[in-house]
């Protein structure tokens, strides 16, 4: 695959929504090439039936911790859970975050976007300051959900809040025919010496979905902002 950010910060497992074991997935990330491989299951959210939980928590931490040492110096094995910002769907002061400050990353969702309920940056900034590992937006629709923003603005709250931004590589985040990062392109060129970057697929059910990073990578590099992701 080559080099660069190699690196895919976004899948979920048979511990909340997926179809796969943790092992599926850092197998098939660790076949493909990638460096960094994150499981991210949901976490506590009644937009599923069955979430990742803090009783199920646990189990799933040794899991990921085990994966960790079996790849040791082949890949790295990301510990995380998805957030759902929408405070219907999660009760965000009930959090254990002694818990989740246990993790590598923890990855938001839906943030400051209206349509799908989510709490707005600002309100935001609460959760975020309760949590000592790295945070992330996950495929963010940016350009929908600040469409007359100056992106340097926007860069600089993000940078404020010390939140980190996925460039979603799944064909489920598109509008018009082209990914969320892509219509959001005028923001990513403000995030540069600023806003930290990942990429992520949200892999569910299809395993090679693991590896399907390449235009996100491209995408960086076009824009030469390989010195902005949040993993080297």
């Amino acid at each position: 695959m080559g080099t660069g950010p190699l690196m895919n910060l976004h899948t979920h497992t048979i511990y909340s929504d997926g179809s796969f074991l943790p092992e599926d997935v850092v197998l098939r990330a660790w076949q493909g090439g990638l460096r960094h491989i994150a499981v991210t299951d949901h976490f506590e959210t009644s937009k599923l039936d069955d979430p990742l939980t803090r009783e199920t928590f646990p189990r799933y931490l040794r899991n990921l911790r085990a994966l960790k040492m079996m790849y040791q110096g082949r890949i790295n094995v990301v510990a995380g859970v998805e957030i759902d910002t929408n405070p219907e769907r999660c009760d965000h002061d009930r959090l254990p975050y002694d818990m989740l400050n246990e993790l590598d990353i923890v990855l938001f969702e839906y943030a400051h976007d209206r349509m799908h309920g989510g709490m707005s940056l600002d309100e935001l900034k609460d959760v975020r300051s309760r949590l000592n590992i790295p945070c992330g937006l996950c495929h963010w629709d940016v350009d929908r959900i600040f469409p007359n923003a100056d992106p340097g603005a926007v860069a600089d709250k993000l940078r404020e809040l010390d939140l980190f931004v996925e460039v979603s590589t799944s064909d489920y985040y598109v509008r018009n025919g082209l990914h969320f990062y892509e219509l959001g392109e005028r923001f990513f060129k403000a995030f540069g010496g600023k806003v930290m970057l990942s990429i992520g697929t949200d892999t569910h059910r299809r395993i090679d979905e693991v590896v399907n990073i390449r235009q996100g990578m491209e995408f960086i590099r076009r824009h030469r902002l390989e010195d902005m992701m949040i993993l080297k």
